[in-house]
């Protein structure tokens, strides 16, 4: 079993380089597409759920080798991370039979 590199001082890292990244960027939250207030900083425990939190594309619960990989990593709001929980990511729904 892979351990969660996630909660390592190498798993911390990442987690800055991408809040860095999305800052930058302005990204919005992938989930529902609304800006996010980067002045918060990332989301801590009792802090506003409106902050910025790393989203895994791929769960870290079923892609553990890919939870430092910062191209499965895009930005989220707390709130709407924490709602999805380990559901499916648009990237692994597959292809659509068409455009809705």
């Amino acid at each position: 079993m892979t351990p969660d590199l996630w909660n390592t001082p190498a798993g911390r890292r990442i987690r800055m380089q991408c809040f860095r990244r999305d800052r930058a960027a302005n990204a919005v939250c992938y989930w529902c597409h609304e800006p996010i207030d980067y002045a918060l900083g990332p989301y801590s425990r009792g802090g506003p759920t409106s902050a910025w939190s790393p989203e895994h594309l791929k769960p870290r619960k079923t892609w553990p080798q890919l939870a430092l990989e910062p191209s499965n990593i895009v930005a989220a709001h707390f709130s709407c991370n924490a709602s999805r929980g380990t559901k499916a990511g648009l990237s692994e729904l597959g292809t659509l039979s068409r455009s809705w």
